[in-house]
């Protein structure tokens, strides 16, 4: 594992903060074996980076499988329409026949595009120049599975950031009863917040 889960989890934390706040990169590419940390990024990219009223004219949202790198390229190419910029998200990005072709508009992107190229289940490789390319230019998240040792640790972290506190036999319980799904440990904790009292 190149980086430990507590660098992914801050790197992943800082890019959401920086979406709240209308900050962005103008290429991300995240991939990886968890999806938990892949979702988080993009969601709070598409949440942010546009207005509601914004939205028609300004974001692509397609699917590796349905498009190729033209037709990524063309849509990050394009100037923004009565906004200040517009985002074009590539969701399985994996399923791309052209993937690596993107990296020729990473070499260059548009300052006025967001480009967000999702990979679930899978990495770009990092020998390639998508990796490189986007390494420099932009941000890549690279989300590995955690390991069963590691759940106990991720829950106490994932628990604290949500202003809740955890006691070690317990979260140990539940990385028992979890596994390493960190979308369903995500997912149940805001089950049980809504059930305990302020």
């Amino acid at each position: 594992m190149a980086k430990g889960f507590v660098e992914i989890d801050s790197l992943c934390r800082d890019i959401v903060k920086d979406a709240g706040a209308g900050i962005f990169k103008p290429v991300y590419l995240l991939m990886g074996d968890e999806p938990y940390y892949v979702d988080m990024v993009c969601d709070a990219v598409i949440e942010n980076c546009l207005d509601e009223s914004e939205r028609d004219f300004n974001q692509t949202i397609c699917y590796g499988a349905d498009v190729d790198a033209d037709t990524v390229v063309t849509a990050a190419r394009r100037y923004p329409m009565f906004a200040d910029r517009q985002l074009v998200v590539v969701k399985e990005a994996q399923m791309m026949k052209t993937l690596e072709e993107l990296a020729v508009y990473c070499q260059k992107p548009l300052e006025s595009s967001v480009l967000v190229i999702a990979m679930h289940g899978s990495s770009a490789d990092k020998r390639k120049s998508l990796y490189k390319t986007v390494s420099k230019m932009g941000v890549v998240v690279d989300s590995q599975a955690l390991r069963d040792y590691e759940m106990p640790k991720w829950i106490s972290m994932f628990y604290q950031s949500k202003g809740l506190r955890i006691a070690p036999d317990a979260a140990a319980l539940l990385a028992e009863y979890a596994g390493t799904d960190l979308n369903k440990i995500a997912i149940e904790t805001v089950k049980m917040l809504k059930n305990l009292p302020e």
